[in-house]
């Protein structure tokens, strides 16, 4: 009994360790990517979005699904939004325009580590 019982904690701890591994955090270059299709439409060049710039921030979305994860893509938009001269009108239409609803205003000056812009983020 007390074997089978180890077998079984070490085979939780494994799979728990597996599914952390699977989970690693969003980098920075993978927002950019998702993001780069939007940047013609963030910079005042075109009234819509491209589908493939929504394709883009859905999957971003989606992507962010822990606290983490929602963290550093925050923090990289924020960063990203200051270096390509994006216009604050046109990333505030943007999640709406693809299909997005927001319970929170996006400014170039948000804090990304205050839990409730994490928990509004995580789109809850």
């Amino acid at each position: 009994m007390k074997t089978i019982s180890a077998i079984t904690v070490v085979l939780l701890a494994a799979l728990a360790f597996q599914q952390q591994l699977a989970r690693a955090a969003i980098t920075c270059p993978v927002v950019v990517n998702d993001m780069e299709p939007c940047l013609s439409f963030l910079q005042g060049d075109g009234a819509f979005p491209s589908a493939e710039c929504c394709n883009g921030v859905r999957a971003l979305y989606a992507a962010a699904n822990t606290k983490a994860d929602r963290q550093a893509t925050c923090e990289c938009l924020k960063t990203a939004y200051r270096q390509v001269h994006a216009l604050l009108s046109a990333a505030r239409e943007l999640p709406e325009d693809c299909g997005l609803s927001l319970p929170y205003p996006i400014t170039p000056d948000v804090d990304c580590t205050h839990e409730g812009t994490l928990f509004l983020l995580s789109g809850q």
